[in-house]
């Protein structure tokens, strides 16, 4: 015969954890600070042009992909494909992108662009 309160004690339990890991996750990403961010824009696996995202400027960059021309800006501390000549166009519908584990990729062009940083984490002890 199941035990009704110890199939109850052990989803409790579980759910405890559950909720604790969000709590932890929800934290880490709330507190991280990136500082000294660099764009990396490879066409081709190569590089063709080291962008400073740190400096929040305005610019357009201009290189010439696989197929043709694309057209990078970068605002606000972000960089985003905002042209290019590609058939389905998702690289320019990606936006501007800050984080470092989210990179743009234009398949057509076979261009692809890495943001690169250190990341800091805002805590105190």
């Amino acid at each position: 015969m199941i035990d009704k309160r110890k199939i109850r004690n052990d989803i409790l339990l579980i759910g405890s954890f559950l909720i604790l890991a969000i709590i932890a996750l929800i934290f880490v990403f709330t507190t991280r600070k990136s500082e000294h961010l660099e764009a990396k824009v490879y066409v081709q696996n190569e590089i063709v042009l080291n962008i400073d995202l740190s400096n929040n400027e305005e610019n357009e960059y201009r290189i010439q992909g696989l197929k043709g021309e694309l057209v990078i800006a970068t605002k606000d501390g972000g960089i985003a494909i905002i042209s290019s000549n590609c058939p389905h166009q998702d690289c320019v519908k990606m936006g501007y992108v800050k984080e470092t584990n989210k990179p743009i990729i234009c398949t057509y062009n076979a261009v692809y662009i890495i943001i690169e940083g250190k990341a800091n984490y805002d805590v105190e002890v």
